[in-house]
């Protein structure tokens, strides 16, 4: 059957999506939200939506869900440049005869956001880094335009929208999140719709996938989890808490974060992400950008 074909009314789909930003707490967002009871999430970036047959890959996701569990997907590249209008052109057909599904986009402070970006990806060997990144950020802009590009938070949107509305997508400012994940998790369940909202079950104090002390995968590593014994046989039995644990013990951790941008190349990005600011304050209904881009990240 092709990826084109309407899914059956039995066919599982996400109750709600997350769809990005890369490296503005979608990881965190996903250990927390995985930690309520009632709601059900597979691996982080499964990226059903860009696969060939989407409804097939949800079939399979979802095939040992919980009767009455809150459904969800958490995929930042559903939300990368090139990808992003592919995954919402796949989520509108499968959702076409459906309720539509909640949406969830966390947006950070641009240029703070291009500089984690670039020292996450620089870290990485092998396959992780096709491009070959280096630390040399001022290299990295010119070579690698999706450092930027997402960063453009309004038209990295803008297929959403078009999919679904704006009233189905709520837009959380990272640096909202992470001064008050409670609170910021209590809006979210009456967004997303789950019933029972446990904050004792949030581990407040532990912060995931954050690019000063993430584990760097090396090429030998990246083997073994591509292995199909590995992936078939023994991964099954590894919780994913067991699995970060193993990584943090027996993975390099990542080098120190390069230099900042020049000052010409931090106005250069400033004016680069301004109208985009703009565009997506205006696409939320708010009067003010969110972020005061002259006071951002040197």
């Amino acid at each position: 059957m092709s990826s084109d074909s309407t899914p059956s009314p039995r066919t599982p789909l996400p109750d709600f999506l997350v769809i990005g930003a890369m490296k503005a707490g979608t990881t965190t967002l996903y250990h927390d939200l995985r930690s309520q009871p009632g709601v059900y999430l597979p691996d982080k970036e499964s990226n059903a939506l860009l696969s060939y047959d989407p409804r097939r890959t949800f079939s399979k996701l979802f095939r040992r869900v919980p009767p009455g569990a809150l459904v969800g997907e958490v995929c930042p590249d559903y939300t990368k440049a090139g990808s992003d209008r592919q995954a919402a052109t796949a989520a509108a057909k499968l959702y076409r005869d459906r309720t539509v599904p909640r949406i969830v986009y966390l947006v950070r402070e641009p240029v703070a956001r291009l500089r984690s970006h670039h020292h996450f990806l620089s870290s990485q060997h092998g396959a992780a880094n096709p491009g070959r990144m280096t630390a040399d950020l001022e290299a990295s802009l010119r070579d690698f335009p999706e450092l930027v590009e997402a960063g453009c938070y309004a038209s990295r949107l803008k297929p959403w929208v078009e999919a679904f509305g704006m009233k189905a997508i709520r837009v959380i400012r990272f640096e909202d999140y992470v001064a008050d994940r409670i609170g910021t998790l209590r809006l979210l369940s009456y967004h997303l719709g789950w019933e029972v909202f446990d904050s004792n079950a949030v581990r407040t104090d532990a912060v995931y996938n954050a690019g000063d002390s993430r584990p760097v995968a090396t090429p030998f590593w990246r083997k073994v989890m591509g292995n199909v014994i590995y992936r078939r046989l023994i991964r099954p039995w590894l919780s994913l808490e067991r699995r970060d644990r193993i990584r943090e013990r027996l993975l390099p951790k990542p080098p120190p974060r390069s230099a900042p941008p020049s000052e010409e190349t931090r106005r250069r990005l400033v004016e680069t992400f301004r109208p985009e600011v703009e565009a997506l304050a205006e696409m939320i209904g708010v009067k003010e950008p969110l972020w005061n881009l002259d006071e951002s990240e040197a």
